[in-house]
């Protein structure tokens, strides 16, 4: 085992884990030493979580010869080199990547946002990503050429980018699909469309009474909005959706990450035009006066509006505009709408021709990918 890669993983949270674990399997597969530390309670409503919640899994036997490491409190069978994790930005990960850089780890971190949309907030975000402690990751993992093509446009600086397809997707059991009176409402984390989404679905639960109608909340929304979700029916966690969407024949909400699920098994995609959301402007400037410009000016040190304003730039709105209707234009043309007379029920969404905005690939080999590149590169 000397000359061979060691694996540490850590997933902090249900969403990190779908993430991980199917890349656990592989080294498992391969017999390759990992110790995967993980909680795979539901995600998380802060970017916070004590490691007393966590479990651990390895195919490495204790000796008497192991590692302390400050940051987990507690000993590891091996010293690792190579660190893998998802939420590089958040606590303990953080935490654990900067630990674990001093042991000279190789850092790789699998993206957890889609990337999908380009907005004013994906420019900052990228910006606020040069720093600490993402500047100290060593390749990134991205789910498609889309996806990463979002990212540059926005100013993404890292050079070591790797798309490999969603390793979350790849243990996907895509048989025994029924299609029955069952729909699904997709929350949102936006919290301008909370209450859209809600009436959305209390809409649909009035019109289509013979129908099961399920909401399935964005973590945020169950944090910031807790009394909201009485006389609903609300899907608490993942392994609920999967079955209850196995079942549905409609899926509706807007076109986000979540939505590769109903897409790769073939179900009717309702879409709902996000131009008519109630959604501020995501490319309007004067839209982040106030405190949204306050807020990012002390992350990224801007001494005033005009600073802000030729940081964004007239160029990328222009070019994010541009690429934003090349989606959308897609979604029309292959989703269904949502209409108020709802005659989505009695139509199809072509759903093969958007899948590879969520993945590149749709082979459930992201996660061989991953492992070859710590391998082989």
């Amino acid at each position: 085992m000397e000359n061979t890669n060691k694996y540490l993983i850590v997933a902090s949270d249900e969403r990190s884990y779908l993430d991980l674990k199917n890349v656990v399997l592989e080294l498992k597969k391969r017999n390759l030493p990992y110790f995967f530390l993980y909680s795979n309670s539901p995600s998380r409503l802060y970017p916070h979580i004590h490691l007393d919640d966590f479990s651990y899994d390895t195919n490495v036997e204790y000796t008497s010869i192991t590692y302390k490491s400050k940051t987990l409190g507690f000993e590891l069978p091996f010293k690792p080199n190579i660190l893998l994790i998802t939420n590089e930005s958040w606590e303990p990960e953080k935490h654990i990547l900067w630990e674990f850089k001093q042991w000279g780890c190789f850092v790789g971190c699998i993206e957890n946002s889609s990337w999908l949309h380009n907005n004013i907030k994906t420019k900052l975000e990228i910006a606020s990503r040069k720093q600490f402690p993402s500047n100290c990751i060593d390749v990134f993992f991205d789910h498609s050429e889309w996806c990463l093509e979002t990212k540059k446009l926005a100013g993404w600086w890292s050079q070591k980018s790797v798309v490999t397809g969603n390793p979350k997707f790849d243990s996907l059991d895509l048989e025994d699909c029924s299609n029955e009176k069952i729909m699904v409402v997709y929350g949102s984390m936006e919290e301008e469309l909370h209450p859209k989404m809600i009436k959305t679905y209390l809409d649909l639960n009035n019109k289509f009474k013979d129908w099961e109608i399920f909401y399935k909340p964005h973590p945020s929304e169950l944090k910031d909005f807790p009394n909201d979700f009485n006389n609903i029916k609300v899907i608490n966690s993942f392994e609920e959706y999967f079955n209850i969407l196995k079942k549905s024949s409609f899926n509706i909400g807007l076109f986000s990450s979540v939505m590769y699920y109903p897409l790769i098994l073939s179900k009717n995609v309702v879409f709902i035009d996000h131009s008519s959301s109630g959604v501020a402007d995501e490319l309007n400037l004067e839209n982040f006066r106030g405190h949204e410009f306050n807020f990012w000016k002390n992350i990224l040190n801007f001494a005033s509006f005009d600073e802000f304003v030729a940081f964004i730039s007239t160029e990328f709105i222009s070019n994010t505009l541009e690429r934003n209707n090349k989606m959308e234009k897609s979604i029309s043309n292959n989703l269904v709408p949502l209409d108020k007379d709802c005659t989505f029920i009695s139509k199809r969404s072509n759903n093969m021709e958007v899948l590879e905005y969520f993945d590149s690939f749709n082979d459930k080999k992201a996660s061989e990918r991953i492992i070859n590149y710590f391998e082989h590169e």
